[in-house]
């Protein structure tokens, strides 16, 4: 009974109003009718919208986690294989860059200097400094390429060109070093004035990552 005395009062302010009232209170309820029904279908588009953004800032997370995993496993991968390397010691420098420079084409003697050992962080790194006199500039380029490419622990640090000569004829010096991991071996007992006595020795070492 109570919404019917409201709709009989509403009823009746109405046809109290001249007809100017009542077009403003027909215009009102058109306005509040629309916004009864717009107001809603802004606040579900809106909401959908957001979930939409949202859902899209996943898609990117996503990606990137997948793209950040193939990443992580592909340096893995290389890290494995730079740490097969090191499975086996370097070749002696000297004979290795002789080998080397015959095949790319110098005949003439190679001029090696041994350098220091360096022991750190369980690897040994061995340096030569080689020089070529009087070498053609693509003879030099295929020595340092088969150097580089070598499946070994090597690599070239230093690199010095001069050309006092017309020509194609160059001296150069490189700086080689390889690295050997160290490895220990048992402790083995030597008998000596009766007494026995442990000698560990060690193999050669390289660092995978090290300078």
């Amino acid at each position: 009974m109570a919404i019917r005395d409201v709709f009989d009062n509403g009823r009746r302010a109405y046809e109290n109003l001249n007809d100017r009232e009542r077009r403003l209170v027909t215009i009102l309820a058109i306005v509040l009718g629309a916004l009864a029904v717009l107001v809603p279908l802004w606040l579900i588009t809106s909401s959908i919208g957001d979930i939409e953004d949202e859902n899209a800032q996943i898609r990117d997370v996503l990606g990137d986690i997948s793209r950040a995993r193939v990443e992580l496993a592909q340096r893995e991968a290389e890290r494995q294989a730079a740490e097969r390397r090191y499975d086996s010691p370097a070749p002696p420098l000297g004979s290795f860059l002789e080998a080397h420079a015959r095949e790319a084409g110098y005949s003439a003697p190679l001029e090696v200097t041994d350098q220091p050992d360096q022991v750190a962080s369980g690897f040994t790194k061995r340096g030569v400094r080689a020089s070529l006199r009087g070498v053609g500039l693509r003879t030099a380029v295929d020595l340092m390429a088969a150097v580089e490419n070598a499946n070994k622990p090597v690599a070239i640090d230093m690199i010095q060109v001069e050309h006092f000569q017309n020509g194609d004829q160059y001296n150069v010096q490189l700086g080689v070093i390889a690295f050997d991991r160290q490895r220990a071996r048992q402790p083995q007992a030597e008998e000596s004035g009766g007494e026995g006595r442990t000698k560990v020795p060690t193999g050669r070492a390289g660092p995978p990552e090290a300078e």
